[in-house]
């Protein structure tokens, strides 16, 4: 019976002593901002930021957007800065101040660094050409850029259909290396191959009065160029040479390198097809 109401006592001033402890604890106080909270959409895409942390109001992640975006990212480990790549433009952040290069313009405002991610005033991207930045309301932002026209983004299309990788290849560089003769074109987008690979396509709206054989004969030129190539070195490539697609359809021209040729040149038909 001792030892009944010893264990009863010991438990009864346990209780006694954990119930103050309990209602004079600390609460936790939790952040209202625990993560970041602004809404972006890409060309009409909404980005995945659930897993990116907190940033000062109006401030844009950067690597996501410039990924999102088919650019890249390069950090320069000697000079303690990153480069942003969006197509022709780049934002370089230095980060021992945090400053902010636009094409190596240094413009007004500063980078955050939270977590390893690095964000920038949504009016850095708006400098870039092409781009717009609309904000719907305080926490949801619709970015457009060059990437959303409808022959770029058809492009992108045909290289993911196709698991290609080549790198936008602009008009001077067309001209002068490729000796494809831009001025017979409204609009072209081109992407070109490393030197491993000849995998290419090349996309455009011939001008008013355009000359197509002379953009047949350099479409040709340059498939015999890669012919060349590739037939003695890494000649595992060829098929995929002598398998290229040169179509003109309703003042459209299509060349095509690579996987899925007939995959590839189905969606450029379609492409002309619902211009119509």
């Amino acid at each position: 019976m001792k030892k009944f109401g010893a264990a009863a006592l010991a438990l009864t001033l346990a209780g006694s002593m954990t119930l103050p402890a309990l209602a004079v604890e600390t609460p936790v106080l939790i952040s209202a901002k625990v993560g970041y909270s602004t809404a972006i959409t890409l060309n009409g895409e909404k980005l995945d930021t659930a897993a990116l942390p907190a940033a000062s109001d109006s401030m844009l992640p950067l690597r996501l957007v410039a990924e999102s975006d088919h650019g890249n990212v390069y950090w320069d480990q000697e000079g303690n800065e990153a480069w942003f790549n969006f197509g022709q433009d780049r934002i370089t952040v230095q980060f021992a101040d945090n400053t902010i290069l636009v094409n190596d313009e240094q413009v007004k405002g500063q980078a955050e660094v939270t977590a390893g991610v690095t964000y920038v005033p949504a009016s850095v991207l708006a400098m870039l050409d092409g781009y717009t930045v609309t904000w719907a309301d305080p926490t949801a932002v619709d970015i457009t850029t060059p990437n959303n026209d409808p022959m770029v983004k058809l492009a992108y299309s045909i290289m993911e259909s196709s698991e290609m990788f080549g790198s936008r290849t602009y008009e001077d560089m067309l001209a002068d290396a490729y000796k494809i003769p831009v001025d017979e074109f409204e609009q072209i987008v081109a992407f070109f191959p490393m030197i491993t690979s000849p995998d290419t396509v090349i996309i455009g709206k011939l001008a008013d009065g355009a000359d197509e054989k002379a953009v047949t004969d350099a479409l040709e030129a340059y498939r015999k160029s890669q012919e060349d190539t590739f037939s003695w070195y890494l000649s595992q490539h060829l098929p995929k040479v002598q398998d290229a697609r040169t179509v003109i359809e309703d003042g459209y021209v299509f060349f095509f390198i690579g996987e899925n040729a007939d995959q590839a040149e189905q969606l450029f038909h379609d492409f002309v097809a619902a211009q119509g």
